[in-house]
C-alpha cells in the first residue's frame, strides 16, 4: 500500500506541473473552433506542451502502478490533487501569490492525503468479466462520440463542459485499467478494457488542451477533478469491493472531501493570468 501511495504522489507532482506548462503551450497555438486529432498535433508542436506531456508521461507510469495496488477512490482523490502542485508551480514558474484562503486549501489538501493514507483498506478483489469489459469499450466508443458531437456542434461551448468531458475520459480509463486482468502484450492486444483505456485517454488529452487553449482554465479544470474522479470512485465502492480499513470509513470520506475540496479551491490556479504565453515562460 504505501508503494502504491507513494507512486499516486508521483503522479500528482508530475501531473500539477504537466498542467501549467501545457497550459503555456496551448495559448501558444492558433485557437480554431473544430477539435480533432489535429489539435493535438498542433500543440504538439509547442515546446512547453511537450515538456508537459512528457512529465504526462511519467506520472502516468506512477498512476498506472497505483492503479493496480490502491482502491479507486484513493488513486483518484490523491492523484486530483495536483490542483495544489499546480498552485505552488505557478508560485514558482509564473510568479503568482498564494492568498491566505488558498493556503488554507493547501492545508486542506495535505490533511485530507494524511486521512486517505490513513484509512485506505486493501484493493477489492471484484473485476468485470469479460461482457463487461466489452462494456467498457461500449461505453468509451459513446462518451468520445457524444464528446465530439458537443464540441464540434456546439462550438462555442464553455471550457467547462470540455473539462468535464475530458475527466468523465479519464475516469474511464482509470475505471479500464483497474479492471485489466493481465498487463502481459499478449492478452492486452485482446482485451476491451485495453482497448477502451486508449480511446479514453487519448480523447481526453485532447479535449482538455481544448480546454485549455480556450481560456477559462479554472472552471475547466475544477470540472475535470469532478469528472475524474466521482465516477471511477462510486465504480470501485459499488462494483469492485473497494473498502476502507474497519472502522476508518468516516476518516476516509473526510479525506475524500477535504482532499478533492482542496483540490478545488484550488482550481482557480489552471488561469494563467492574462499575460501573453510568451511572457510567461
Amino acid at each position: 500500500m504505501g508503494r502504491g501511495l507513494a507512486a499516486a504522489l508521483v503522479a500528482s507532482l508530475c501531473y500539477g506541473i504537466a498542467s501549467v506548462l501545457q497550459a503555456v503551450g496551448a495559448r501558444r497555438v492558433e485557437r480554431t473552433d473544430q477539435i480533432d486529432h489535429r489539435l493535438l498535433v498542433r500543440v504538439l508542436g509547442s515546446l512547453p506542451f511537450l515538456a508537459g506531456t512528457a512529465l504526462d508521461a511519467v506520472g502516468l507510469a506512477f498512476n498506472l502502478f497505483a492503479l493496480r495496488t490502491l482502491t479507486l477512490f484513493t488513486v483518484q482523490a490523491v492523484v486530483n490533487t495536483n490542483l495544489a502542485v499546480t498552485a505552488l508551480a505557478s508560485v514558482l514558474l509564473l510568479h503568482s501569490t498564494l492568498e491566505r484562503r488558498d493556503k488554507a486549501a493547501v492545508t486542506a489538501v495535505v490533511f485530507g492525503l494524511v486521512l486517505l493514507g490513513l484509512a485506505s483498506g486493501p484493493e477489492g478483489k471484484g473485476t468485470f468479466d469479460t461482457e463487461h469489459r466489452y462494456g467498457l469499450l461500449v461505453a468509451s466508443a459513446v462518451l468520445v462520440a457524444v464528446a465530439i458531437v458537443v464540441a464540434n456542434v456546439l462550438k462555442q461551448v464553455h471550457p467547462a463542459v470540455l473539462g468535464g468531458l475530458a475527466g468523465f475520459l479519464f475516469g474511464l480509463f482509470g475505471i479500464s485499467v483497474r479492471v485489466i486482468p493481465s498487463l502481459a502484450p499478449q492478452r492486452l492486444v485482446t482485451d476491451p478494457a485495453a482497448y477502451a483505456a486508449v480511446a479514453a485517454s487519448v480523447t481526453g488529452f485532447v479535449f482538455f488542451a481544448a480546454a485549455l487553449q480556450r481560456g477559462s482554465v479554472t472552471a475547466a479544470t475544477a470540472a475535470l477533478v469532478v469528472g475524474e474522479t466521482a465516477v471511477p470512485a462510486l465504480v470501485g465502492l459499488v462494483a469492485l469491493g473497494d473498502a476502507t480499513r474497519h472502522g476508518f470509513a468516516p476518516v476516509g470520506v473526510a479525506g475524500f472531501l477535504l482532499a478533492v475540496g482542496g483540490a478545488l479551491a484550488l482550481s482557480h490556479y489552471g488561469e494563467l493570468g492574462e499575460a501573453k504565453p510568451s511572457e510567461q515562460l
